[in-house]
């Protein structure tokens, strides 16, 4: 099944993307490092405005937006592609080597490729070993939703960042290593630089 997606001009969108098979990938604090890295260089690349974001054990929510004057071409579907595949094949890479490779460059053919580890590989995460289906991190469809008013913005911020604690993953919001949080309640940067828009 395909999940809506829709590209507004003007409006702020709220995505979510899943692991593949709902695979708790993002366990891995060196992962979401990696996750992290790759939206901010990204987001710098292409011209977006990261409003907020969660990145949570199978799944990233994400509160993006852009000039469409200034970047006319530019799509969820791009920016969510570019994050997606280049974040697999450098997960890929450090599970097998155990470092991220400093070479790897979106803009090469490597950093095109990479919804797919090869079939045989099994993740290792806190001990447990997880053998995944077919080798996917991402699952090819995500969700996006128009964010149309201050009010629907602040109930999509309040989501994102409650998410860790009903999945019982923390008590507050703040002890989430992985989210905007901090940067709203105590304007705290941490590990990506969050975008204000008006």
């Amino acid at each position: 099944m395909s999940l809506p997606k829709f590209n507004e001009a003007s409006y702020a969108h709220f995505i979510t993307t899943k692991t593949f098979e709902n695979q708790k990938v993002f366990r891995n604090d060196k992962y979401c490092e990696i996750l992290i890295k790759d939206i901010d260089f990204y987001r710098n690349k292409l011209g977006f405005k990261l409003v907020g974001y969660c990145m949570m054990p199978d799944h990233l929510h994400i509160i993006m937006w852009w000039d469409v004057d200034v970047n006319k071409d530019l799509t969820i579907s791009k920016i969510i592609q570019s994050i997606k595949n280049h974040s697999a094949k450098e997960i890929e890479y450090y599970f097998k080597m155990g470092r991220r490779k400093p070479s790897l460059s979106p803009h090469s053919k490597a950093g095109s490729e990479g919804f797919l580890l090869p079939k045989n590989y099994q993740w290792k995460d806190e001990g447990t070993v997880h053998t995944p289906v077919k080798g996917r991190i991402w699952q090819h469809d995500f969700y996006d939703f128009n964010i149309y008013s201050d009010k629907k913005m602040n109930e999509k911020l309040n989501y994102i960042h409650w998410n860790p604690v009903r999945a019982g993953l923390c008590n507050k919001p703040e002890d989430w290593l992985w989210s905007s949080y901090k940067f709203y309640e105590f304007r705290e940067e941490d590990r990506i630089k969050i975008d204000i828009i008006r």
